[in-house]
């Protein structure tokens, strides 16, 4: 609907027209403003037509003599546009004629268009030969082009074209501040009644009547625009938003249904196109890096397709940090079953007013996924692609060939050993190899996106492709990605119906090396060797003290792939049974199907020798759900609103197997499938399945148009919890005073919007491991046998590995939130967010005693799964924007920023545990009440001892005896004795840091002018820590390895004052979990730059084909500012893929693949 659209009446305006000569009139499209069904009454025909014009998008034109006086008993509308003519015209003398798409002509029965018809209809101006006037002037038609006979043959038809001859078209496109279109804004010529709208690509054409003429431009939301004409003929506008009408019209989902944004009464965020960018993304998730206060993405490591983890205020489970995904209203998809061109935004709920909906599924947040639909009219296609190149961003400073000899010399000399001959040889002083600059390359990238939406009033259609290949900067590593995507609505009377098919086909290519290895390879070994087998360099211990991996062998002799299919469908339908009130039906099918294999030609590597061999693993898994619910909403008086949703689900998840096998002694290298192998093992399988049900209800009411109130509930049953506690309640409330409305500050200019809300919750978590509730046996080592008879023969035994838990029940998360939202001036938006949030009833393994039986020969300790352990975070959000013009450069900033505090509060009585395993046995992280989930622990380095006088200050004697600390020697580290005890011993470890940041951070800065725009995308985290485990070989010497540039600084002899300690292996262990090796892990990262160039109307009209085309240019991951000297300050875990060691083992940097730099030129265009 056009919020300025009026009755056009083309012709009108001429002085010359005969005063009695009945009016012509060119309907617009949503002049009436109704939308509804004609009600069984007397109607002037005039109101039936508008409201068919309304309902259809269609536009009439007619004399306004043969249409005002008319007055007729109406029926209802059909659903159908002929029908609905037919209908209304039933019983006059009047009939519709179609003369171009979505406009009709209205006229007698007795007229006849005829000759005279045709050739206006090619000229764009159409006419009614001595039958009265009746004309539309086509889009972009210059009447002083048109022949002099056809001037003749309108003047015989009673119109004089005197002034109008005078008239000119201005053209031109309108956009939002992001060069978004905007179709269907307003433009008005100021002072009069002439007026039309944009197309569906954002373009218009008006004809102005001289160059005194204003332009008025108009959008719901946004700010009105005048524009004096001049001698423009083309007039291009970008429209700024009015912060405070648009939320008064946005809608926001907040799952089953929507509100107004202004009706809000609990924290959420939203981010879109405009917020995206133009980036090279691999996972949907990091759409949202930096983008919303209180959302922290982690990549997993820079490996494309390695995936993301996404926590949203803080953590706040045992098992799992998930939150739960919304894709289109169905709950439990994947944000990357749709390609991340596909998503038109996302909204995260925050709060539990409006994740207590979602109960059992949302103690970790929901993030609603909402996807381009179909619009009505012409078809649209829209393209988009780019290709670039990646290189990695930082590389480690590492030995040369003589720095490294000069090392191992001094560990061989601290361990009492000596140089072998070939390290004494001058040629092992020459550096032949870089062999960061060997496993590294360019990586090339492109990706390719098309979208066809189009429909009519009846049914619409959004269709499209994406095509990406992104080449890893590691070598030989490549990841590939197909999308396909079906979008249909179709609406039949009071029903709706739509589908969406989301396909998607990923496969990873090839094998990683270990960063590891390749920093530890001596730089004096060369890359190949044809006498080794498999043809790469080998260094041993005999001959080089050092039996690290060459990397390239473990690159270039296996060959890897690994398949992903998925088939996402979803159904809807839905039936307006009364004025206000829907039923909605809705289900949904989730397969997938993964496969994959490695094959290992053979190769000698290190002190080993690695044989032929083949693994492979296949899977799928099946997850189909059903919802059913009501919507009511109703406005009562003009100061009541009300909106009621009641409904219930099924979701039959997980339903799912997997298979590993390996096959070994394969003949050759040529044929790679299993199948062919002598000795083939199936290694491990698995069958699984879940389900839940669920009923729920919410309820938003308004008062007055400034308080809000919610209230949601939600029953949530799973067969994951003991079968008195399968069932579990989670209610939700939330409110909202909107200060600005009240008498007392409405009438403040500098205050355009001011609200406070306030809202509870419990929600719940029962994504935990399967089967914890049943006992389970283990048999999974050969060395548990027994002799069971006479003969000497051994049968393998089994043990109870875990015991029934059927008291376990429901993780709860109870969070309080309040906040404010402040507009000042309609420019400078700001919001602010407290919450509280506490974790109640963690599962948590409880060691229990090895007495009771119970446990395996492979873990050690026993354990029983319970509800035993709770934790909070607490924190505060902030989120500012700011909006102004300054001449032709439209600026908009958006900054956001969280402060989250996390603690353990309680373990049940059960001890600390440790994690984060690392070299040497150690673990590097720790739990426990008090502190951060999973913090760093262990020793505080005081210093290094310099001299020998040193030594003697601390009471150690010459063979490194002492009772402060054993086995001290000059170059050692000395610990903290942190308890005062006069002794370092393990109860000296202490808090090192946390690996959960606390502040993350995000902004955006968007520029335009003219045809150029500009983005800066920054992101960033502050206060947290990272473990450098790779440190544990680049600067802990303690064996012949290759080393960081640091330990050119470590103690060599006596009075060296030093941080780095003296090289060897050494009783002291310099090299345990220590403060030492955890670094400050803040980092900003400027993650995008893009400047974009969208080519100038003038140009694309030479083509009937092109609406708009847009160049680029994007530099991501452009600046990292940080004190972290590993790879990448962005660190997830060891094992990404593993939830719990993502919980517990964050932030332990192992040789985590780093994040690339990435350049790219990219193409937009829409036809």
């Amino acid at each position: 609907m056009l919020p300025s659209a009026v009755d056009a009446q083309v012709l009108a305006s001429t002085s010359r027209l005969n005063s009695q000569r009945p009016e012509l009139v060119l309907k617009q499209h949503g002049d009436d403003g109704s939308g509804r069904a004609v009600s069984p009454k007397m109607v002037q025909l005039k109101v039936g037509l508008a409201r068919i014009e309304k309902r259809y998008g269609v536009s009439f034109i007619y004399r306004s003599d043969l249409v005002d006086t008319q007055v007729l008993n109406n029926t209802m509308l059909s659903g159908s546009l002929t029908e609905d003519l037919n209908s209304l015209l039933q019983g006059t003398d009047l009939i519709s004629e179609p003369v171009r798409a979505n406009f009709y002509i209205i006229r007698a029965k007795g007229q006849k268009a005829g000759k005279t018809l045709r050739p206006l209809k090619r000229a764009g101006l159409l006419e009614e030969e001595n039958k009265g006037p009746f004309a539309l002037i086509g889009a972009g038609t210059d009447i002083r082009s048109l022949s002099q006979s056809l001037e003749n043959r309108i003047s015989r038809a009673g119109l004089i074209l005197n002034e109008l001859v005078q008239d000119r078209v201005v053209t031109g496109r309108i956009t939002d501040e992001s060069g978004a279109v905007l179709a269907g804004a307003s433009i008005a010529v100021k002072g009069t009644n002439r007026g039309t709208s944009t197309n569906s690509d954002g373009s218009y054409s008006i004809n102005v009547p001289s160059n005194n003429a204003t332009l008025i431009f108009s959008y719901i939301g946004y700010v009105t625009q005048e524009i004096a004409v001049g001698n423009q003929s083309t007039i291009n506008v970008s429209l700024a938003s009015d912060v405070k009408t648009l939320q008064e019209v946005s809608v926001v989902n907040i799952g089953y249904g929507t509100v107004r944004q202004r009706d809000l009464a609990s924290s959420v965020a939203i981010a879109g196109r405009k917020e995206f960018g133009d980036v090279n993304v691999s996972d949907a998730n990091q759409l949202l890096q930096g983008k919303l206060a209180g959302v922290n993405v982690t990549n997993n490591n820079g490996l494309p397709g390695s995936g993301t983890k996404i926590t949203i205020r803080g953590v706040g489970s045992f098992t799992n940090s998930d939150p739960l995904y919304v894709i289109d209203g169905i709950q439990g998809g994947d944000i990357n079953s749709v390609s991340p061109y596909d998503i038109e935004n996302v909204t995260v709920l925050k709060d539990a007013a409006t994740t207590a909906i979602y109960g059992a599924a949302a103690a970790n947040g929901v993030v609603i996924v909402t996807t381009k639909r179909g619009k009505s009219g012409t078809p649209k296609l829209s393209y988009t692609g780019y290709v670039g190149v990646a290189q990695p961003w930082r590389k480690l400073d590492m030995l040369n060939a003589t720095q490294y000899v000069d090392l191992v010399g001094d560990i061989q000399t601290a361990l009492g050993g000596q140089l072998t001959s070939k390290l004494q040889s001058p040629d092992v002083r020459v550096t032949r190899t870089d062999w960061q600059n060997e496993i590294y390359r360019n990586g090339r990238l492109t990706e390719h996106y098309l979208n066809l939406t189009g429909g009519s009033e009846k049914s619409t259609y959004s269709v499209s492709m994406g095509y990406t290949n992104q080449q890893a900067i590691m070598r030989n590593y490549d990841f590939e990605r197909i999308n396909l995507r079906a979008a249909l609505e179709q609406t039949v009377g009071r029903f709706k119906f739509g589908q969406n098919i989301n396909f998607r086909y990923t496969t990873n290519r090839g094998n990683t090396a270990s960063f590891a290895d390749a920093l530890r390879m001596p730089p004096y070994a060369p890359t190949t060797d044809p006498t080794n087998l498999g043809g790469f360099s080998r260094v041993t211990t005999t001959d080089d003290l050092n039996d690290a991996f060459n990397p390239l062998a473990t690159i270039n002799l296996t060959n890897r792939k690994a398949r992903f299919m998925q088939l996402y469908t979803q159904l809807f339908g839905e039936w307006r049974i009364m004025d206000g009130l829907t039923f909605r039906t809705q289900a949904s099918i989730n397969f997938g199907n993964y496969n994959g294999f490695n094959f290992q030609r053979p190769f000698a590597n290190g002190m080993l020798v690695f044989p032929r061999q083949i693994t492979e693993y296949y899977g799928y898994d099946i997850s189909p759900l059903l919802e059913n619910y009501l919507t009511y909403d109703k406005t009562f008086g003009r100061i009541h609103n009300l909106n009621v949703v009641v409904g219930n689900t099924y979701v039959r998840g997980a339903l799912g197997r997997s298979l590993n096998a390996q096959g070994n002694d394969l003949a050759n290298d040529e044929i790679q499938q299993i199948g062919v192998s002598p000795k083939t093992t199936i290694t491990s399988g698995s069958a699984y399945e879940s389900a839940r049900l669920s009923y729920f209800g919410r309820v938003n009411y308004t008062l007055m148009d400034r308080y809000i109130f919610t209230a949601s509930f939600r029953r949530d049953g799973s067969p994951n919890f003991g079968a008195t506690n399968r069932f579990g309640n989670f209610p939700g409330f939330g409110f909202a005073w909107i200060v600005s409305e009240e008498p007392f500050l409405k009438n403040i200019p500098a205050i355009s919007n001011l609200k406070v809300r306030a809202s509870w919750g419990k929600t719940g978590n029962d994504r935990i491991p399967f089967g914890l509730t049943e006992p389970t046996v283990w048999r999974g080592s050969p060395s548990l046998v027994y002799s069971l008879g006479t003969d000497g023969t051994y049968t393998q035994g089994a043990t109870v590995n875990s015991i029934a838990a059927p008291s376990l029940r429901w993780e709860e998360t109870t969070q309080t939130n309040v906040g404010v939202d402040v507009t000042l001036f309609n420019k400078i938006g700001l919001t602010v967010d407290y919450y509280n949030r506490n974790n109640n009833g963690l599962l948590l393994q409880v060691p229990i005693p090895p007495s009771t039986g119970v446990g395996n020969t492979g873990v050690g300790t026993s354990t029983l799964w319970q509800n035993a352990a709770s934790a909070f975070n607490r924190g505060v959000e902030f989120t500012a924007s700011y909006r102004a013009d300054i001449g032709k450069l439209r600026l908009d900033l958006t900054g956001n920023a969280a402060y989250n505090k996390n603690q353990v509060t309680s373990l049940g009585g059960g001890v600390p545990f440790a994690n984060g395993s690392i070299d040497g046995g150690f673990n590097a992280t720790r739990t426990e009440p008090g502190f951060p989930l999973g913090y760093f622990y262990g020793y505080r380095v005081d210093r290094v001892v310099s001299s020998v006088a040193d030594l003697r200050s601390l009471g150690v004697d010459d063979k490194g005896a002492s009772t402060f600390q054993d086995k001290l020697l000059p170059g050692d580290f000395v610990y903290r004795d942190i308890n005062g005890d006069g002794r370092i011993t393990p109860a000296d470890q202490t808090f090192l840091g946390s690996p959960i940041p606390k502040w993350t951070y995000g902004g955006n800065i968007n520029l335009r002018y003219g045809p150029l725009d500009a983005m800066i995308a920054l992101q960033g985290v502050a206060g947290v820590e990272i473990y450098n485990a790779l440190n544990y070989w680049l600067v802990g010497m303690t064996r012949p390895f290759n080393a960081s540039t640091q330990v050119l600084r470590r103690w060599r002899q006596d009075g060296d004052v030093t941080d780095v300690p003296r090289a060897g292996q050494n009783a002291n262990l310099n090299t345990r979990p220590s403060s030492y090796f955890v670094e400050n892990g803040a980092f900003m990262r400027v993650r995008n730059i893009t400047i974009g160039y969208s080519l100038p109307n003038a140009f694309l009209q030479k083509s009937r084909f092109i609406q708009s085309v847009r160049l680029y240019a994007t530099l991501q991951n452009a600046l990292t500012f940080t004190r972290y000297t590993g790879y990448d300050p962005e660190i997830s875990s060891p094992d990404p893929n593993n939830a719990s060691a993502f919980l517990f083992s964050r932030g332990v940097d192992r040789g985590q693949y780093p994040q690339p730099r990435t350049y790219m030129i990219g193409l937009q265009a829409n036809f």
